[in-house]
């Protein structure tokens, strides 16, 4: 295969703000930069069929906010120059709170200075696209996991009043529990040159980037501060960190600074470091990308039923044994964990915030508990009933990849 990687700034205007409350719908303009934000692509080739994966440091993307998501990536593709199909690109955004909010929860995306970003954006991400395109040649697959323990924790606690967010000031004596599924998993995989030397790196793991949230700087949290680390061991060479299901799963810390961000980053960069050396290489080198446009039940603001199913796209990219599904939305653990249960490849990632944001995807017994992500709100979008569909679809486009 051929495999090109490039990166692009992204950064926005200061008055292109935070996101400070979706529950009031208030952002307000950053104050700084702390760091800049990017986009960084992969293009792979094979044969015929190429395909572009790409995560941008952003909260994430939503139709309401770019201008329909088909658009977008029109524009994005446009400004490449390359003779790549939209359904061939697939973006994925690493969910940096520190980041414009671009998710459509409050009026900040109706701001001709938005709208004016949102464009700069679409031609940056062309400009890391074109620059994949030039720098292509022939690489080898080699992918593996590991575990990055203690850097994640289920964050939904329950006490005698509900669930809630986990928080340092809940008394002990309102405590029912603390535990639940969560998910340290690291899947890894790097597209090496003739001489071993990685052109591109794929980090998958599942936990909330919130240590710098409202602190009103902007900056890529701690998977932004993962990349360049890699990015400066080998250079040359591009990192994309594809954020997990990480709906209920948070930091330690929330809100704590910058310096959290980057303990937290260069802690995972030294996993990912560590685990590079005994990555597997992989004799298949089969590219297949499967996408399945399917209907979830969908919930009003105030909480209710909705009456008209929403619109979803599910998808999932093969590259040799190496699986990844691409959820659109904030998937909890569960949901991530039983994705790769199912799954018939040697090693499966599944990444979240991927294409159009839908808000949170709870499990079936998460909306029997409630709390913070269940709404109601422009965040709790998603009805009863999701899960066993997304799981189904998930399944369904595995299998087919498997066997194509």
């Amino acid at each position: 295969m051929l495999v090109g990687a490039g990166a692009a700034d992204i950064t926005p205007p200061l008055e292109v703000g935070i996101l400070m409350s979706a529950a009031e719908r208030r952002w307000e303009p950053f104050a700084g930069v702390r760091l800049p934000l990017s986009a960084r692509a992969l293009l792979i080739q094979q044969e015929r069929r190429q395909v572009a994966l790409v995560s941008l440091d952003l909260l994430g993307l939503s139709s309401r906010a770019v201008g329909g998501m088909r658009s977008f990536k029109r524009r994005a593709v446009a400004s490449s120059g390359l003779n790549l199909k939209t359904t061939d690109l697939i973006l994925t955004c690493t969910h940096t709170h520190s980041a414009p909010e671009s998710l459509g929860l409050t009026d900040l995306c109706r701001t001709s200075a938005f709208q004016s970003w949102v464009g700069q954006v679409a031609r940056q991400l062309g400009t890391a696209l074109a620059q994949a395109a030039r720098a292509a040649q022939p690489a080898r697959l080699a992918i593996g996991s590991t575990r990055a323990e203690a850097l994640s924790v289920h964050r939904r606690i329950r006490t005698i009043d509900g669930v809630v967010l986990r928080r340092p000031d809940i008394p002990a004596d309102k405590i029912i529990s603390e535990t639940g599924p969560q998910d340290d998993t690291v899947t890894l995989a790097a597209l090496l040159d003739r001489d071993g030397r990685p052109i591109g790196m794929i980090a998958n793991a599942a936990c909330h980037p919130v240590h710098e949230m409202c602190l009103r700087q902007v900056a890529p949290d701690y998977p932004g501060e993962m990349c360049l680390a890699l990015e400066r061991r080998h250079r040359g060479a591009v990192c994309l960190f594809l954020n997990g299901a990480a709906g209920n799963l948070d930091p330690l810390g929330v809100s704590d600074g910058p310096q959290a961000a980057r303990r937290h980053g260069l802690r995972l960069a030294e996993v990912v470091e560590r685990a590079l050396p005994d990555l597997s290489p992989s004799a298949d080198t089969r590219l297949a990308l499967a996408r399945r446009s399917v209907s979830l039940p969908g919930k009003t603001l105030r909480g209710g039923p909705a009456q008209r199913p929403l619109r979803a796209e599910v998808a999932a990219l093969r590259i040799g044994d190496l699986a990844l599904v691409f959820l659109p939305g904030e998937p909890f653990a569960e949901i991530g964990l039983e994705v790769r249960r199912r799954s018939p490849f040697p090693l499966t990632a599944v990444v979240g915030y991927a294409e159009d944001y839908l808000g949170y995807l709870p499990t079936e017994a998460a909306h029997d508990e409630g709390g913070y992500e269940l709404g109601p709100g422009r965040w709790a979008r998603v009805g009863r009933g999701a899960e066993g569909i997304l799981l189904r679809e998930a399944a369904s486009l595995l299998s087919l990849l498997w066997s194509a």
